[in-house]
């Protein structure tokens, strides 16, 4: 993100976006500084701001509740104060969000592990091998 005026100027993308094409809002982590995570910024973009746009949906084995796409910024112009806390702060936002995501992610998977298990063992009881 290139910091102009009151506006923050994106430009780039990300691959593998859950609810991407979908949301009303995207927050996005954006480098306003230098490397490493101090440079990180948290930034939200609205659906319908001019030069954001999508992929096409990934077809995936599972998990397809949500739609899943590349998000795309080319010239995509967010205000400043559309960003969340201070400049730098990007990486803990995102880090402290991963937290109960983290949560979540597991307890769908242990569902679905459930339920594979419940339907192969299903499978077995009538299955019938060489007759």
């Amino acid at each position: 993100a290139e910091r102009d005026g009151d506006h923050y100027v994106l430009h780039g993308e990300k691959q593998f976006i859950s609810g991407a094409g979908a949301s009303d809002l995207y927050l996005c982590m954006v480098r306003t500084g230098g490397p490493g995570p101090k440079g990180v910024s948290a930034v939200i973009v609205e659906g319908d701001t001019p030069g954001l746009s999508f992929g096409a949906n990934e077809r995936k084995m599972g998990w397809n509740a949500q739609p899943t796409r590349a998000v795309r910024f080319d010239n995509c112009r967010v205000p400043v104060a559309n960003r969340l806390g201070a400049e730098g702060e990007g990486f803990r936002i995102a880090m402290s969000g991963l937290d109960g995501g983290r949560i979540n992610i597991a307890a769908c998977s242990l569902g679905g592990a459930q339920s594979a298990l419940d339907k192969a063992l299903a499978y077995m009881g009538d299955r019938r091998a060489f007759g």
